[in-house]
């Protein structure tokens, strides 16, 4: 069985069923409320030394000062008798072993034995001493009796039971009295009645409640062992979670649902969102300061609030010292200390971010003249008309006019520079929202947000202007250009730009048949 063992052998891990025997006295505990191993007794002894050495002080010393005193009685009545010497001879014995009992009691290294022993000894020579009184004193009195039961009941009440010795010695004092009075004095059946009505009480009385202290200090002890074995194992588990969480080289972030103060950062997340130390101190840092993109917080803490976890997703954060930082974040509700908090896990994408959007930027880009290309063009216009609010934007198609003849005249390396500096002026001739982008060879397109037509007419004009007004100097040759640009609006439920890029380039080819160097527009202006 689980209780073959004594208890402080037990394993710390045993602490459930550890708890469990001790809901259960019949297991760890015999019938009189003591320990079924010695080990167990002599650990409860140890453990509520202060009260039980108190106590045992005080009856072998009171004890045995006060079995002493009664003598000056016994010189009253015995003085001139041999009988005197020998009960002051049976005090005197009493009295030793209740200094000496006193004396274990005092010791400092303490000894659970050695304290029983001697609280053994000193009862036997209590119950040996007053059997001793009474063959003195030569009869059977009420008083006597009585006051040796009053004794029992002390005992029973007031010392504590260190074994089943303490039980039964008891019982063995009022049977020895009974004996004497019976056998040797012969006292009257009226009287033994009358003590044996009285001792019954006494013992089933003082039994009951030694049984019952002995019982209730030991389960208490027991409670009190599991309690602190739990507190023990849950105070490492706890530490091991705050040294698991400090060592992760994974960023974490311990913060409060109510308040979003910061708790705990570990050192990769200090690293990470406050190098320069800013936040010492729990509660000296908000969550929401190390978002760098409101929305994106406002819907990880709507996606806790709605399921208690959000993420794994990609956010834009900045740390304490305002630099920009891309991670990968995700996050779930808990319990810290009693109250709701979120524990936040980060993984820097940064230098993946930039590489993806190096790569965004080349799948995207004109790579001679920095342009949008065809696909950033039209990935452009698509998220602009998706977001489009208030008025309609316009198109523009443009197209280099002659550029062959520049190629063949002067060299594709002339070309290019050619493509280059019409870059450049049409960028300084538009607004910083128009978007501007090389489409084909010598072919560009330019969306307007928000533009009317009349005034994306008056724009297509200013870049014509721009570039037929002043010749190119490329490569020490002098370079005259200039633009066929068409024009128009994009209509109402237009969520695409193909059909307005075919109004806009059929606008375009009017302008290069009507002779070039001019602007068309596919729709009607007022």
């Amino acid at each position: 069985m689980f209780w073959s063992r004594p208890l402080s052998a037990l394993p710390a891990d045993a602490s459930q069923q550890h708890g469990n025997a001790a809901a259960d006295p019949a297991r760890p505990l015999t019938g009189l409320g003591l320990f079924r191993h010695l080990a167990d007794e002599d650990a409860y002894v140890l453990s509520a030394w202060a009260d039980i050495a108190a106590r045992l002080r005080l009856l072998g010393l009171a004890g045995g000062a006060v079995f002493l005193l009664a003598s000056i009685v016994d010189w009253t009545k015995l003085h001139d008798t041999p009988q005197f010497w020998q009960v002051l001879l049976a005090r005197l014995a009493v009295l030793a072993l209740g200094l000496y009992l006193w004396h274990v009691a005092s010791r400092q290294d303490k000894q659970p034995a050695a304290l029983r022993r001697a609280l053994i000894a000193f009862e036997i020579a209590g119950i040996v001493g007053f059997r001793l009184v009474n063959l003195a004193y030569g009869g059977y009195s009420p008083n006597q009796g009585m006051s040796g039961l009053l004794m029992v009941l002390a005992f029973y009440t007031f010392v504590p039971m260190l074994s089943r010795w303490n039980f039964w010695l008891l019982p063995l004092s009022t049977a020895t009295l009974f004996i004497q009075s019976a056998w040797w004095y012969g006292a009257s059946a009226r009287d033994l009645a009358a003590l044996a009505v009285i001792a019954l009480f006494v013992h089933a009385l003082g039994w009951t409640a030694a049984v019952r202290s002995a019982r209730g200090s030991r389960q208490s002890w027991l409670e009190r062992q599991r309690l602190d074995r739990e507190m023990d194992e849950r105070r490492a588990a706890e530490s091991n979670l705050r040294h698991l969480f400090e060592v992760c080289p994974v960023p974490l972030v311990l913060s409060q649902q109510a308040d979003d103060s910061v708790l705990r950062l570990n050192r990769a997340a200090q690293t990470l969102l406050d190098p320069a130390q800013r936040h010492p101190t729990p509660g000296s840092a908000r969550m929401a300061g190390f978002y760098a993109d409101d929305a994106a917080r406002s819907a990880i803490t709507q996606a806790l609030r709605r399921s208690g976890e959000a993420g794994p997703t990609d956010v834009r954060m900045r740390n304490s010292n305002g630099q920009g930082l891309h991670v990968l974040l995700a996050a779930r509700t808990l319990r810290f200390d009693g109250q709701p908090a979120i524990l936040t896990s980060l993984v820097e994408i940064t230098e993946r971010k930039q590489r993806e959007l190096a790569l965004a930027r080349q799948t995207e880009t004109d790579a001679l003249t920095g342009l949008f290309n065809r696909r950033g063009f039209f990935d452009r216009a698509a998220a602009l008309l998706q977001a489009q609010r208030g008025a309609l934007p316009s198109l523009l198609l443009l197209d280099a006019d002659h550029f062959k003849r520049v190629n063949d005249t002067h060299g594709h390396a002339v070309g290019d520079a050619v493509l280059l500096q019409l870059s450049s002026r049409m960028a300084a001739a538009l607004r910083d929202d128009d978007v501007l982008a090389r489409i084909g060879g010598e072919e560009f397109a330019v969306l307007l947000p928000s533009t009317p037509i009349e005034h994306a007419l008056h724009l297509a004009e200013r870049l014509r202007e721009a570039v037929a007004r002043h010749a190119l100097r490329v490569h020490g040759a002098r370079v005259t250009m200039s633009l066929s640009i068409g024009v128009t609006a994009l209509r109402p439920g237009e969520l695409r730009i193909d059909a307005a890029l075919s109004r806009a380039d059929a606008a375009m080819y009017r302008a290069k048949q009507g002779g070039r160097n001019r602007v068309e527009c596919a729709d009607p202006v007022a």
